[in-house]
């Protein structure tokens, strides 16, 4: 199966192997009668190649793969396998500074990482939840007291959505920044709430995740964050897929600007 949904539900008989695989990127699950085993086979540079899955062609990257064990007294024959955001903010980066003018508003398109998720049905017990590529570990805020701990695998802001790579191990996110301050926003880094936002895929089964609006107003140094309730207006025919990782009933929340903006 290439360049069509990796997710879903899948059936496995006994002794059934599955391989999700990137390139040299491997993620392959086999059910036995009293366990599963999963083998996650990492590679450090991210590729752009096709997902394929199916079954592994042979055994020797299983044998360089990190192995593990999951017991139970039966196995069921079924898992679901959905794409999840990120557990963290996500850093991302125009390639060059922004100025957000006072008075003016811009739409920006980031690309922010996939996690592999995989239940075992039909409780829905986590088997595995990992990145394709682990992003590295990033400190965002305005001195090290005050911030968190972001993921920081550098994507590029960009302006025209048509200059955003669609690729099946990524999400794109569509923020919207309005800055009614009587001051210029510069916008060298942004940090996006990723563990906020749903995840859809349009009829391509490329990944997107609800909007996001900034407003800036007055003099204030908060700003409020819109999380919009629906699928952005660039997806086609969006289906949703998965819910946020950090439920919240609210839609507008307040931050600071230095938590979003660096």
């Amino acid at each position: 199966m290439a360049n069509n949904a990796w997710w879903g539900e899948f059936t496995f008989s006994l002794q059934q192997q599955r391989c999700w695989q990137f390139g040299d990127r491997s993620i392959i699950l086999k059910r036995d009668e009293n366990e599963w085993n999963s083998w996650n086979l990492e590679t450090v540079t991210e590729n752009d190649q096709a997902m394929i899955v199916g079954e592994p062609d042979d055994d020797c990257c299983m044998k360089a793969a990190k192995f593990g064990r999951y017991l139970q007294q039966n196995t069921s024959d079924k898992i679901q396998v959905l794409p999840l955001l990120a557990d963290r903010s996500v850093v991302t980066r125009p390639d060059t500074p922004l100025t957000l003018l006072a008075g003016e508003k811009a739409r920006l398109y980031v690309s922010t990482p996939i996690w592999f998720s995989a239940k075992l049905l039909p409780k829905g017990e986590c088997l595995l939840d990992l990145p394709f590529w682990r992003p590295s570990d990033s400190w965002f805020g305005p001195s090290t007291r005050v911030g968190q701990i972001c993921y920081a695998k550098y994507t590029a802001a960009r302006i025209q959505l048509n200059n955003i790579e669609k690729r099946p191990h990524r999400a794109i996110t569509p923020i919207t920044v309005i800055n009614n301050h009587n001051e210029a926003l510069t916008i060298e880094r942004i940090s996006v709430p990723v563990t906020l936002l749903h995840l859809y895929a349009d009829q391509e089964h490329q990944l997107w995740t609800t909007g996001i609006s900034v407003h800036r107003d007055g003099h204030s140094d908060n700003v409020e964050l819109h999380l919009d309730k629906h699928a952005p207006v660039e997806a086609n025919a969006p289906v949703l897929i998965s819910n946020p990782r950090v439920a919240t009933e609210q839609s507008i929340l307040i931050r600071s600007i230095s938590s979003l903006f660096a």
